[in-house]
């Protein structure tokens, strides 16, 4: 668990550095087996380019991830 914990920080902070210049952000809320729950906050949160979803498909592909 902590390595996909480790895994998930680490996709996280690459993102919030891309959408920090979106006045955005999004936070882990938690884990639980698989399925990682996520927050987002600002202009991203509703964005059509999926840009968070296809980071994770992209380096987690074995994460379920639920936007909060």
């Amino acid at each position: 668990m902590d390595d996909l914990k480790n895994k998930v920080s680490d996709v996280l902070n690459n993102l919030n550095w891309l959408l920090e210049s979106h006045n955005s952000f999004v936070e882990l809320i938690s884990i639980h087996g698989n399925k990682v729950i996520i927050h987002c906050e600002g202009h991203c949160s509703e964005c059509e380019t999926n840009c968070i979803e296809v980071a994770f498909r992209e380096r987690l592909p074995q994460v379920e991830l639920v936007f909060q």
